[in-house]
């Protein structure tokens, strides 16, 4: 029994990804085998769609079929001592990319954090509302105030 788990579950490195395909190689060091192409386990890909794929060099665990090493999924990756993870708190959800991009979701204090190294667009086809006070480079737009108005007296908070 052992022997067969062995053969249908087996955890190597990431060798090589195929963005089109959504697949990547493995390699299993002890064996000293590379898979065949095999599918990156994606949480939805009908009419919602989730798309990630490992890094090269990334440890991962897969499962084979038993019809042979060339019938198999990447179910996911896990960390490795190589690693540190992103946060180490049981109310966090953590994304962290590798330019340093960060979301970060608190469900104890329901604070959603996003840490941005780039610029970050929202399109959206419809409104865009705020119901909290927006704050830009410490600047409410709730309250803050314009020294002068067209009859020569400081402006009130907006509307």
């Amino acid at each position: 029994m052992e022997n067969i788990l062995k053969s249908l579950i087996k955890i190597g490195r990431v060798s090589s990804v195929n963005p089109n395909t959504a697949t990547a190689r493995v390699l299993f060091e002890a064996q000293g085998l590379v898979s065949h192409d095999l599918p990156v386990l994606q949480r939805q890909t009908l009419r919602n769609k989730d798309y990630w794929l490992p890094d090269v060099g990334e440890y991962v665990v897969c499962i084979f079929l038993p019809t042979g090493n060339a019938d198999g999924f990447i179910l996911g990756s896990i960390y490795s001592d190589d690693d540190q993870l992103p946060a180490s708190s049981k109310d966090k959800r953590v994304i962290l990319f590798e330019d340093g991009t960060k979301l970060e979701y608190d469900r104890a204090s329901h604070t959603l954090t996003i840490n941005a190294v780039g610029p970050i667009n929202i399109v959206a086809s419809g409104n865009i509302n705020v119901t909290g006070d927006v704050i830009a480079d410490g600047i409410s737009l709730k309250n803050h105030v314009h020294p002068e108005n067209d009859l020569g007296g400081p402006t009130g908070p907006p509307l």
